[in-house]
């Protein structure tokens, strides 16, 4: 039977790294929310909904932070939030890990992706891990800023509890 789970905001992680000028510039988002829906026995009723506040970003340099909060980067004004929300879920080959496809959507451009998650169930929480790759420019991201790498790593950890039965 499926069971919801929440996203629990404050250990869930999005974590990003990017060159700029040549140089390596860690980052996070935080504030992560949404639901995960799950049945090991019935994949097709597997759903991830989860959103992260644009406004969150922090790359620890608060003059850097406040540039990419504006319209040319996040434009947090316009779009405060980076959704996820999944379309297709497959058992890969590999134990614990599935093809997850979904849609990303930042600063109001969707694009399609796929995720390998790792997938560990321990009673009542869900723990999904994975890494993967974005281009930036696909979501007018900097535009086109010629010392900022177009691509930018992304590693992701939701950790989810069960939701109480009503």
């Amino acid at each position: 039977m499926s069971q919801n789970y929440v996203l629990d905001s404050g250990n869930s992680k999005v974590n990003f790294v990017i060159k700029n000028l040549g140089l390596a510039v860690n980052g996070s988002f935080s504030g992560l929310k949404g639901i995960i829906t799950f049945d090991p026995k019935n994949l097709k009723s597997f759903e991830i909904t989860a959103s992260v506040n644009s406004n969150s970003v922090n790359t620890d340099n608060k003059a850097r932070d406040k540039h990419l909060r504006k319209a040319d980067y996040f434009d947090v004004e316009k779009y405060p939030e980076i959704t996820f929300k999944s379309t297709k879920i497959e058992i890969t080959k590999r134990i614990n890990r599935y093809e997850v496809e979904g849609t990303i959507t930042i600063k109001g451009i969707s694009k399609p992706i796929k995720l390998e998650m790792l997938l560990t169930e321990n009673g009542t929480k869900l723990e999904l891990k994975c890494n993967f790759e974005i281009n930036r420019r696909n979501f007018k991201i900097g535009d086109s800023s010629m010392i900022l790498s177009d691509t930018a790593k992304m590693s992701l950890l939701l950790i989810a509890n069960q939701e109480a039965k009503k």
